[in-house]
């Protein structure tokens, strides 16, 4: 609505019909079959309910939806501005997903905007000059980090302040490869995933798990909280030693490399050449790319459990990972081979520093 248009109450537009045809109120009423005083209490109060909408547009012309639109310009012109609070408070909940971070114990469950604004600052960083929370919440640094949708960049700052908590050893980039090949021996077995939090620890990474918000696709991320202090972050989103040990790896090859900032969802491909790279070392660590493409023509596509759990024997790797690279290049589904797809969640949230599935909610400062 334009500011300087005037807007006139719908009384004015039926007196003006009445002088138009000579009438007066009195013989509205008659044609109406209605008291003249119900014609002067519609016009004195300026409301036109929709019974008397549809009379006026037999009697006047125009239609019933004529005349109530005179009547809900009006309203709407004279109704008082939606408050500030209310205006905040659906910015906050547009651009946060407020009643997840709420459940999760991440911000206090309060309503009012005066507290639940300033929690949402310290959490996003966000400084208290900048007004505009959305475009500040944008991660700067990478084109691929603004692809982040609101649940993966709440969930990416949790993992942040949990990493911030953390005591490790002093990080040696030198080390990254001897890193590399613990792991791959841990990964021969199972409940060897209980010690993954404490070896990354020793070689100077900050290892958290936080569970994903519900439209959260977010499998891992890596990034640094200076340039000496690397995070790898999970979400362990698919429950498998596979997946598990692809992502973890995968995230570290970010870390070697020196990647600023890397987040990751195994179900989509790789964008640009740092992922295509960290998906091709991690893979090859675990499984030598050569023995796998061996594997795939001469079995391909008669993948029998026995010729997988022979090849990891082989390789000395867990038959859950030669079935998560299986699954990765797409040979088989990922509902093929589940009874060897170790389960590993509940074994790594025993030791790693945990957000989600019950754990007690850590208490870190933001």
């Amino acid at each position: 609505m334009n500011e300087n248009e005037k807007v006139f109450p719908p009384s004015k537009y039926i007196k003006d019909a009445l002088i138009e045809r000579s009438w007066t109120q009195t013989d509205l009423g008659l044609v109406l079959g209605r008291n003249p005083a119900e014609i002067s209490q519609f016009l004195a109060k300026e409301r036109i309910n929709v019974e008397f909408a549809k009379e006026l547009a037999v009697v006047f012309g125009k239609s019933a939806e004529f005349w109530l639109g005179l009547e809900n310009k009006y309203r709407l012109f004279n109704a008082p501005e939606v408050g500030e609070s209310i205006i905040k408070r659906s910015e906050l909940f547009k651009s946060f997903p407020l009643k997840d971070m709420q459940k999760r114990g991440w911000v206090s469950d309060a309503e009012k905007i005066e507290y639940l604004e300033p929690e949402l600052r310290k959490f996003f960083e966000i400084d208290d000059s900048e007004n505009d929370f959305e475009s500040k919440v944008s991660f700067k640094r990478t084109i691929k980090e603004a692809n982040l949708n609101a649940a993966e960049k709440a969930w990416l700052y949790r993992a942040k302040h949990l990493a911030r908590a953390l005591s490790v050893a002093e990080y040696d980039e030198d080390s990254v490869d001897k890193l590399i090949d613990q792991l791959r021996k841990f990964s021969a077995k199972s409940k060897a995933v209980v010690r993954v939090p404490e070896l990354l620890a020793s070689f100077g990474l900050r290892y958290v798990v936080v569970e994903p918000l519900p439209k959260a696709k977010i499998d891992g991320a890596a990034f640094w909280l200076d340039e000496i202090s690397p995070v790898v972050a999970m979400s362990l989103r698919f429950d498998n030693i596979g997946s598990f040990y692809f992502a973890l790896l995968h995230e570290i090859i970010h870390i070697k490399h020196k990647d600023r900032f890397s987040f990751d969802d195994l179900e989509s491909s790789p964008t640009d050449d740092n992922e295509v790279r960290a998906n091709e070392e991690a893979a090859d660590s675990l499984v030598p790319k050569e023995r796998l493409e061996n594997f795939i023509k001469m079995y391909s596509p008669f993948y029998s459990e026995a010729r997988i759990n022979n090849l990891a024997t082989q390789l000395k790797v867990h038959p859950g990972i030669i079935v998560g690279q299986l699954q990765h290049r797409k040979e088989v589904g990922y509902n093929a081979h589940q009874k060897i797809m170790a389960k590993v969640r509940e074994l790594v949230t025993t030791t790693a520093f945990t957000d989600g599935w019950g754990h007690p909610v850590p208490q870190v400062r933001f």
